[in-house]
């Protein structure tokens, strides 16, 4: 019988990384029996299967069975369907419930797997804000948030806790909520962690699992954004609205790429929310004894680069040039890379082509 894997994220662990892998090993893994099916795949970008979410409900039963016929075409008795989506639509959608509906009556419940990767919180909840400025993630309301009291990192943490009554970073949570959408399917955890891998990637352990050979992986990121940019973002949310920002996010993250980090408290974890993401790792590391039977130390350490958080306070303050050349580039009707450039040079002091000011 067919089995079906159905990666869904977490969301900021890896997922274009396995996308990419296997969409450019599609070719090799379907001469050992594994299908990462071009039906309602994506033809550029992440190469994944986000086209599902969009299909009315009618429409997911014929989509499933001509996912079914290619990878009987092809002689494939594995299947891999890979979209973080399928996460980020547990708020405010069934899109979710209806795919798996959809393939468990083509496939059977005990044949579609539900795959859930996973890195280590601390890293995850910062990523997590960072995603959220560049583009939004789980549900959080940009305009709501940036108009609040405190629109940083535990802010937005709170504002998830408080629609959904728990934290994004309580991964138990989040098994237990995507459990329910898929109450008997099989379900796998797995570690992002290299070092709880035996060294291996991420990639590597999942080629594993399907039972094809391991290539390289491609050298595939998504674009960093220094944490400079992502404080002009935030700026702008709040001052130009979301759109012009995601409109322009690219100018800013060119205007001003990666550096020296120094710690601030809107985008790094510190203080109170250190505490809750520590106590959320802890209560996990147990969740996941309990239903993996591995430890995954690394997955739920504190990285040493995280230790000297605890207490921490402030952080850089952002020079005014640049929130007026940020100002200036989303105000602008046009504007090219070039133009934006030109403004920075304009405005920039010649002997400080820095951001930040002193910590304050």
């Amino acid at each position: 019988m067919t089995s079906v894997h159905l990666h869904v994220g977490m969301p900021k662990c890896a997922s274009s990384t396995v996308q990419s892998y296997f969409h450019s090993h599609d070719a090799r893994h379907r001469s050992e029996g594994l299908c990462y099916p071009q039906t309602c795949r994506t033809t550029g970008g992440y190469f994944n299967h986000l086209p599902l979410h969009s299909l009315p409900p009618e429409e997911l039963g014929p989509a499933v069975d001509a996912i079914a016929r290619e990878a009987e075409g092809d002689g494939c008795d594995r299947i891999l369907v890979s979209s973080e989506g399928f996460t980020n639509a547990l708020w405010g959608s069934s899109i979710t419930t209806a795919v798996i509906a959809a393939l468990n009556a083509t496939f059977g419940e005990q044949n579609v797997h539900v795959v859930m990767l996973f890195r280590n919180h601390f890293s995850f909840v910062e990523s997590a804000y960072a995603q959220f400025l560049k583009g939004g993630l789980f549900g959080v309301h940009p305009a709501r948030l940036m108009h609040s009291g405190d629109s940083g990192i535990s802010g937005y943490a709170a504002q998830f806790r408080r629609n959904n009554g728990f934290d994004f970073f309580s991964y138990a949570d989040f098994i237990e909520r995507f459990r329910g959408h898929a109450p008997r399917n099989p379900i796998e955890l797995y570690s992002c962690e290299s070092a709880d891998n035996d060294g291996k990637d991420i990639t590597e352990v999942l080629s594993g699992r399907l039972g094809v050979s391991y290539g390289q992986a491609p050298a595939f990121s998504n674009t960093r954004f220094s944490d400079t940019a992502l404080l002009l973002l935030r700026h702008s949310i709040q001052a130009h609205g979301v759109t012009r920002t995601r409109e322009r996010r690219e100018i800013i993250a060119g205007l001003f790429p990666s550096g020296e980090k120094e710690f601030s408290e809107i985008l790094h974890v510190g203080g109170p929310l250190f505490d809750r993401v520590q106590e959320a790792s802890d209560r996990d590391r147990g969740y996941f004894q309990r239903h993996c039977g591995r430890t995954h130390e690394h997955l739920f350490d504190i990285p040493p680069a995280y230790m000297d958080r605890r207490d921490r306070r402030g952080g850089p303050v952002l020079a005014d040039w640049c929130l007026q050349l940020t100002d200036r580039v989303m105000k602008a009707e046009k504007i090219s890379m070039a133009g934006a450039r030109k403004l920075k040079e304009d405005l920039a002091p010649a002997e400080s082509p820095g951001a930040a000011g002193p910590e304050g």
